[in-house]
């Protein structure tokens, strides 16, 4: 029993700081100068630079005797603005099918006629040139 004392007790300290380790940084949020806010890569030309809080990336490099950094396209950002025009236009669009008076207009009665008797006619036409192959065939048989 004693040599389990020693344990228990390691063990009881070990969560306990590990508790207040999980708490600090939701406690004390760290400062916007804090270390560890940009990671940096290097790179053929300089240096990459992500800013882990808004996930901007920059490209870091020296010009005369001073360090530039500049924002590096995006893809995300061109993702997000198509996104948002694509929202844009389905918001209108929906806008226009919910707008009293939308109602499909139908054809009139004269306009239908109209339509019917030129598939009438294309469907004559069409029976008509196969009654005429027909006739072609059998007279090429006898």
């Amino acid at each position: 029993m004693m040599r389990q004392a020693p344990f228990f007790l390691l063990l009881a300290l070990a969560c306990s700081c590990a508790a207040a380790r999980a708490e600090t940084p939701a406690a004390n949020p760290a400062p916007e100068s804090e270390n560890g806010r940009y990671s940096m890569s290097p790179v053929a030309n300089g240096v990459l630079r992500l800013d882990t809080r808004t996930g901007q990336v920059s490209l870091c490099r020296q010009k005369s005797e001073t360090w530039v950094c500049e924002t590096a396209a995006d893809d995300r950002a061109a993702y997000e603005k198509e996104i948002a025009r694509l929202q844009e236009k389905n918001a209108s669009l929906q806008a226009q099918l919910g707008k009293p008076g939308g109602d499909i207009k139908l054809p009139s009665d004269a306009e239908l006629d109209r339509v019917m008797k030129f598939f009438e006619n294309v469907f004559r036409r069409f029976i008509g040139m196969i009654e005429g192959l027909q006739r072609e065939n059998e007279q090429k048989r006898s």
